[in-house]
């Protein structure tokens, strides 16, 4: 994923970044991007460019693709597992009152424990390179992201 932002400020070797949404962004409305129009990242600044430089930004596919799974997936197969597991509880143990009702409990509190894991985790997964955005070049005054489609810079 590609984006072109501004940068505003620059403090040591990180830059922080003005990313405008962008149209895709309007349209999935699953994180805060959707609620506003504009975004500040803190990106390392390797090209040295300077404050009110436009600059590409990019976050690999796979890096997005993981993040999403991590974040959706595993929270998800939780509740589904929990489920089954009231089930799988009443077949050989037996569970009081009904297993229907029991399902919904443990799932919901599987689903709420792999986000609270999830959400301890995050400070190891931001720090993590792989899912940090890079900066890869200048971008040009009049250039913008639709220009970049089918394109790959590395």
């Amino acid at each position: 994923m590609n984006q072109i932002g501004k940068i505003i400020s620059i403090e040591d070797k990180m830059a922080t970044v003005e990313l405008e949404r962008s149209s895709a962004c309007a349209k999935c409305g699953i994180c805060h991007l959707g609620e506003t129009q504009i975004l500040h990242i803190d990106v390392e600044n390797s090209i040295n460019a300077q404050v009110g430089q436009r600059v590409l930004i990019a976050v690999g596919q796979g890096s997005v693709l993981k993040a999403s799974s991590i974040l959706y997936l595993i929270p998800l197969l939780a509740l589904v597992g929990g489920i089954g597991l009231a089930y799988l509880l009443e077949v050989f143990i037996g569970l009081p009152g009904n297993v229907d009702w029991w399902g919904i409990g443990i799932g919901l509190t599987l689903f709420f424990l792999a986000y609270v894991i999830i959400r301890l985790q995050e400070p190891a997964l931001r720090s993590n390179p792989a899912y940090a955005p890079r900066m890869l070049r200048l971008a040009g005054e009049q250039e913008d992201i639709s220009n970049l489609c089918g394109k790959v810079d590395e």
